[in-house]
């Protein structure tokens, strides 16, 4: 059975409240890695990170990519992020709202021209920087959204 929107959210949110389970997101989004691999690193079980992955997957946002042979035992789970998405979470007086956007199926080719003749590393500071004023003008507009909630209600209440 498919998991309703607002469904999805509360699986992503509960994944990632645990610090261990977004450090082990932070690892997976630089490439697969097995369990192991990954509780070294973060100085811990491999019981412990099989925990967190499970979790992880409950919540869709990682999957077994297979194995990997070792010659020194059994094949290793191979883990890799499975979804690709931004969360929007917005909390002020009169405001509560939570979005999750994928990323998976977004088409990108009526933008990629602003890039052409750029290199990698040129992209990606334009991007970064695209993003921010993207994230600034969205937080100016979130203030003046609240402030005229809050007006509102207070009109309200003098009636």
């Amino acid at each position: 059975m498919a998991m309703n929107a607002e469904d999805e959210i509360d699986a992503i949110l509960r994944a990632i409240e645990n610090s261990m389970r977004r450090d082990i997101l932070r690892m997976l989004v630089e490439g697969r890695r097995y369990a192991l691999q990954m509780a070294r690193e973060l100085r811990t079980s491999q019981q412990a990170v099989m925990k967190h992955l499970d979790m992880l997957e409950s919540g869709n946002l990682v999957r077994i990519a297979g194995e990997e042979r070792s010659s020194r035992g059994a094949p290793r789970k191979m883990y890799e992020i499975s979804k690709s998405f931004s969360l929007f979470v917005d909390f002020a007086p009169g405001i509560f709202d939570i979005k999750e956007y994928s990323l998976d199926d977004v088409d990108t080719q009526d933008i990629l021209e602003e890039f052409s003749g750029m290199d990698y590393g040129e992209i990606l500071r334009k991007i970064e920087d695209e993003i921010k004023k993207v994230e600034l003008r969205r937080i100016k507009l979130l203030k003046l959204k609240e402030e005229i909630i809050s007006e509102m209600l207070t009109l309200n209440e003098n009636r």
